[in-house]
């Protein structure tokens, strides 16, 4: 019987470039909904909220150095400027543990993936 952990590895490695990055977006969604519900909840929890939090970061850097600048033109400019801001946002709810930071990156976010979504898939 195939385990969550491969269900998922087997989607990742099949699926085409449209719909990894949907699942970066929901990636970083996910990783900064465990993090704000640790932090409002469990305070002490903070290794764990950082973690959530960094992985949310790399995520987000990720989807911005795959930015295709010579193709995307303004598209792509106005992509890193958001991607910058959510990066600036979740480095300052890192270092303060502050969840007020958090829901402007999530509505960036999602309004980008359903973006997306309604886009290519």
């Amino acid at each position: 019987m195939p385990t969550a952990t491969g269900y998922v590895n087997d989607s990742i490695g099949t699926a085409g470039p449209a719909q990894l990055v949907l699942a970066l977006y929901d990636g970083a969604l996910g990783a900064i909904e465990r993090a704000r519900i640790l932090l409002e909840t469990a305070p002490a929890g903070v290794g764990t909220v950082h973690t959530q939090l960094l992985k949310a970061q790399r995520i987000v850097a990720e989807l911005n150095v795959t930015l295709d600048h010579d193709r995307g033109g303004d598209i792509a400019a106005n992509l890193a400027a958001l991607y910058d801001f959510c990066l600036r946002y979740l480095v300052e709810a890192n270092l303060t543990k502050d969840p007020a930071k958090l829901p402007p990156v999530t509505d960036v976010l999602r309004g980008l993936r359903q973006a997306w979504a309604e886009a290519c898939c």
